[in-house]
């Protein structure tokens, strides 16, 4: 992974969460070199309504904050998407935090200050995890190419739009491939704050359908769907 390769970063967004105003300005000058959009925020509480409604690839977070520390920040997003590379920064090099931060299966944890060393090489191996997870491509069928890092639907040579409810829902049922998503969890990953409501998850529903294949998604009465990936 060469210096070439982090131009992949320029079609992502990165949600960075500090709250030392100094550190996150000079470092949000950083990430704007390499990615799309920086998303900032001061507390882990606005960075969740941040997450829940922009698309978000890549996760740096303090681990110090006010109110809900980063890694309970880490563990809520966890809940709705394993696969999305996170990476925390703190001042202390504290063992137990950092036994805690790899059971969140979290990129890597870096020691502030952060150097534009560190950070940069970081980066290269968020994309090197992604890599080798095959992250970059997931072929949904023979005509059919999802690229999770872009969010990118190519449907028989021809890219198809993708709301981010839709983005959530695909990221969802490609993380539990060919297994049955309850209901609940997928509501929960839709709309953590309220229930949807029967239409609108049959709507959502019919969308992905039309843009993946009928035969892609299978329907399980009263209980959830499943994704059927080759």
């Amino acid at each position: 992974m060469n210096a070439l390769n982090l131009k992949i970063l320029k079609n992502l967004n990165v949600l960075y969460i500090e709250d030392d105003p100094i550190v996150a300005e000079q470092t949000m000058v950083l990430l704007s070199h390499y990615f799309k959009n920086v998303f900032h925020s001061f507390n882990a509480e606005d960075a969740l309504k941040i997450f829940n409604s922009e698309h978000v690839h890549i996760l740096i977070t303090d681990i110090e904050l006010p109110g809900m520390s980063g890694l309970e920040l880490c563990q809520q997003i966890r809940k709705i998407n394993y696969r999305i590379p996170i990476f925390i920064t703190s001042i202390h090099n504290d063992k137990e935090m950092l036994m805690k931060a790899i059971k969140l299966n979290l990129v890597d944890y870096l020691v502030k200050p952060v150097s534009t060393t560190s950070i940069t090489e970081t980066l290269i191996e968020s994309l090197r995890h992604l890599d080798r997870k095959g992250e970059f491509l997931v072929k949904i069928s023979k005509d059919v190419n999802y690229y999770p890092l872009s969010n990118e639907l190519i449907s028989y040579g021809k890219t198809i739009s993708l709301s981010l409810s839709e983005v959530k829902l695909l990221d969802l049922l490609i993380m539990h491939k060919n297994k049955v998503v309850y209901k609940t969890t997928i509501e929960h990953t839709l709309n953590p704050d309220e229930p949807i409501s029967d239409s609108a998850f049959r709507n959502i529903l019919y969308r992905m359908r039309k843009k993946v294949g009928k035969d892609s998604i299978v329907s399980v009465s009263r209980v959830g769907l499943k994704l059927l990936i080759e």
